[in-house]
């Protein structure tokens, strides 16, 4: 009896417990750095003096970490709720609403650090609601001559531009002269907004004044090299050149980028100035900053590798609002290799790409993505070849048309790699992403084959030399688009070079020699070489393809050759 009563009495409370089971959510993590509720104001400190130390209000908001540096040994300072990384004022923020009273803040800039200047600043900072403001801080007096005052207030826009696929670029000009300037190029003068060949992007962005800024001018969105020019068409470059791209040590007297050489002197120019290429988001708003800031140089009086350092103006690229990601909108350019057709039209959902002679490229246009139809036809409008294919959104194609063995005309759509990134290969193959390489300043060629002559045909340089360390450019197959590494990448500091083709058989590198086709000089990859008044370099950074068209018994333009195609600007 009582066994059944306690029996009773288990189940009874074995339903009360399932009765009152709670329903468990899934956990997650909150990796934020900035977890609270801010709400920042419409101003925003742009930081061009080197300062790390913020105050608001008397209210701190870095850490003040002064770390005595031990050999071997990397010391990071301790976050804080405004800056959980490093706890150090970086190159913008944003002001806290918080911290407006009445539309203003009083600011206390400072420079704390291991023997470091302090150079203090003090301002009052509004919020212009209807005008978004900007305070760009320069260096003290320990660092210019007092031309320009240590804080300017300059209007920041955040309208979205007005064309679909643009976005808004500016040129802001915050030279300034450094005391002791030692052999550092004078670069305190009014200077210009180009595009990689030199070519100045617009009147309104060009012979700006130190201390002042240009309008925002909208360009179509894709992946540019700017450059900032002076009156006399020579370059500044920009801030923090990489050093693992060999391209951190620049001459004082040209702010070129610097190589080591045999002899006296041990370091040469390469006649190139570093400035870094960017994929400019469609709607997004950027600035191009010029600030005095340090750089390195060679030390020539010392011995070979010795760098020194020097105070030069150098720009920046500064995101003026949130880059929005592209999920709309892809380029895509045409090239006509087909030999017989003199002229090709491409269309692109009835859109005409490019109206095309034999070997000539068109400029990019811009489409929606989406199921893409690409028509080809000839100098009638006859239809030559038709493929609809699926257009991801974010995407750099180019159409190469190209005759087959059998003469049929067709055409191979290539996906161009913009932003520079190769696969450098290691790691067990579960994670690629520490298995990449990003470069700032790539001179990256992509190789193609589309002469039916030549059914396998190797790219090499000077004396059979292989131009890509896989197969990126051997034994390529007419019209084969290889996606395994396609790109081969040089340094800055290249010798002079060529480019040559053999016919190769697989297993058989690099095969004969056709010496009847010309050879590419490392100077054809120079978009416009008058733009380089100091000298002309071996070659120019970029992305590139280089493609073998053709015949081999050709005549004329027709005759087998290597064209270049530039897809940055």
């Amino acid at each position: 009896m009582k066994y059944s009563y306690f029996i009773t009495g288990a189940m009874f409370l074995s339903c009360c417990f399932i009765a009152c089971k709670k329903e468990k959510y899934d956990f997650f993590y909150d990796n934020r750095q900035v977890d609270d509720m801010r709400s920042n104001s419409t101003t925003r400190i742009v930081n061009l003096g080197g300062v790390n130390q913020l105050i608001l209000n008397n209210d701190t908001l870095t850490s003040y970490f002064i770390g005595t540096p031990i050999p071997g040994v990397v010391i990071k300072p301790p976050g804080t709720k405004y800056f959980p990384n490093g706890g150090s004022l970086g190159a913008t923020f944003f002001i806290p609403k918080s911290f407006m009273n009445q539309g203003k803040a009083n600011v206390k800039l400072e420079n704390v650090g291991y023997q470091a200047v302090n150079d203090p600043l003090t301002f009052v900072a509004q919020e212009k609601y209807n005008t978004p403001i900007d305070y760009y801080i320069l260096r003290g007096d320990a660092y210019q001559t007092g031309a320009l005052p240590r804080v300017i207030e300059v209007p920041r826009d955040v309208t979205a531009p007005t064309k679909p696929g643009y976005f808004k670029i500016r040129l802001v000009n915050m030279a300034l002269q450094y005391p002791r300037p030692g052999d550092a190029e004078p670069l305190v003068k009014p200077l210009s907004l180009a595009l990689a060949d030199g070519t100045l992007l617009s009147e309104k962005t060009s012979n700006i004044a130190p201390g002042q800024y240009s309008q925002y001018i909208e360009v179509p969105y894709g992946t540019y090299q700017f450059k900032v020019l002076t009156p006399a068409g020579t370059e500044v470059s920009a801030l923090n050149p990489p050093s693992g791209e060999f391209a951190d040590v620049i001459d004082p007297a040209t702010s070129t980028i610097t190589k080591g050489a045999q002899g006296i002197p041990h370091t040469v120019s390469t006649h190139l100035t570093f400035a870094p290429l960017k994929t400019f988001q469609p709607g997004g708003i950027y600035t191009i900053a010029v600030s005095l800031d340090n750089f390195t140089t060679p030390y020539y009086v010392g011995n070979p590798g010795e760098t020194s350092s020097m105070w030069q103006n150098g720009f920046k690229i500064i995101a003026d609002a949130s880059e929005p990601e592209n999920t709309t909108y892809s380029h895509i350019q045409a090239v006509n290799a087909a030999t017989g057709l003199d002229k090709v039209t491409v269309k692109v959902n009835n859109t005409t790409v490019g109206n095309l002679e034999y070997s000539q490229v068109s400029e990019y246009s811009q489409f929606v993505y989406g199921q893409t139809k690409i028509d080809v036809q000839d100098a009638a409008g006859k239809s030559l070849t038709t493929k609809t294919l699926p257009l991801p959104a974010n995407m750099n194609y180019t159409v190469w048309v190209y005759k087959t063995a059998t003469g049929d005309v067709t055409f191979s759509l290539v996906q161009n790699t913009m932003d520079g990134g190769v696969y450098v290969g290691g790691g067990n193959g579960q994670d690629g992403s520490y298995t990449r390489r990003q470069y700032s300043y790539p001179f990256q060629k992509r190789w193609l084959n589309f002469c039916n002559d030549i059914p396998y045909a190797s790219f090499t340089y000077d004396n059979g030399q292989p131009a890509s360390t896989n197969n990126a450019s051997k034994y390529l197959t007419p019209g084969f688009v290889t996606t395994d590494h396609p790109y081969s990448n040089s340094s800055v500091g290249e010798d002079p070079y060529q480019v040559l083709v053999y016919n190769s058989k697989p297993g058989v590198f690099p095969g004969t020699w056709l010496s009847q086709i010309a050879p590419l000089k490392s100077t054809d990859f120079i978009a416009r070489k008058a733009a380089y008044t100091r000298g002309l370099p071996n070659q120019e950074p970029g992305i590139y393809t280089v493609a073998l068209i053709g015949k081999l018994q050709g005549a004329g333009k027709e005759s087998a050759k290597m064209i270049i195609v530039k897809h940055s600007k």
